[in-house]
């Protein structure tokens, strides 16, 4: 449902996590000297994390299932932000002058992302606390 400031939340963080798929083909190059296999799982869990938020998107009839589906793309969001975070650990060299501030930003979508998802649960929750406070009326 479109009015519902969740379905927005949702909708943003899988923008944004399409948005790093899209961008991040130099941050997996620069893994990919290291370990190849790490841009693989980084590009991976964000297809998987932004199809699960879009899916989230759909289930506005059942609340609770959506809350629980939303706790999911939390979690594999996260995981996918430790994934970018290692492999700027592996990327950035210590004795460089200068930050990668591209490779950087980059990085910064999935953490704004997982911010989405938690405001969207967040609203999804006071939605059900709502339908609990009305039906205790009747």
């Amino acid at each position: 449902m479109i009015q519902r400031i969740q379905t927005l939340y949702l909708v943003l963080a899988a923008l944004l996590l399409a948005l790093f798929v899209g961008l991040a083909s130099g941050w997996a190059e620069a893994i990919a000297l290291d370990s190849a296999w790490l841009g693989w799982v980084g590009y991976g869990l964000a297809v998987v994390t932004a199809f699960v938020a879009l899916a989230a998107v759909g289930l506005y009839k059942d609340r609770p299932l959506q809350r629980r589906v939303i706790y999911v793309a939390q979690w594999l969001d996260l995981a996918l932000v430790v994934v970018v975070l290692v492999g700027l650990f592996v990327v950035t060299d210590p004795a460089a002058t200068t930050a990668p501030v591209g490779l950087y930003l980059v990085a910064l979508q999935p953490i704004v992302a997982y911010l989405f998802l938690r405001m969207a649960r967040q609203r999804v929750t006071a939605d059900i606390e709502v339908v609990k406070s009305m039906d205790r009326l009747r």
